[in-house]
């Protein structure tokens, strides 16, 4: 498999509910979205999911979808978490 160069990736949260995905990668463009009403666990499974597409666009959905799911486990059992702050609030410093 050839890798994608690297570059940042946009990700951009939208209801994807006509397209009837979690999540769509646009290959060549490095832009991800993905479904807001998603979990924690959910959409971290679909952000590394959709990544792989972006990372390796020739590779097979099964393969993608497989990888997708052993990087969202790994990182979920490492206790990986998206962090919700509510309006106003500062994130936590890490020194």
């Amino acid at each position: 498999m050839t890798k994608r160069k690297s570059k940042t990736t946009k990700v951009a949260y939208r209801k994807l509910g006509r397209e009837r995905a979690w999540g769509q990668a646009f290959i060549g463009e490095g832009y991800i979205e993905v479904d807001p009403r998603l979990g924690a666990r959910r959409k971290l499974e679909v952000l590394c999911h959709e990544q792989a597409h972006l990372c390796f666009p020739e590779a097979s959905e099964p393969a993608i979808d497989a990888l997708g799911k052993a990087m969202s486990k790994m990182l979920w059992s490492q206790n990986y978490r998206q962090v919700v702050l509510e309006k106003n609030d500062k994130p936590p410093r890490i020194s």
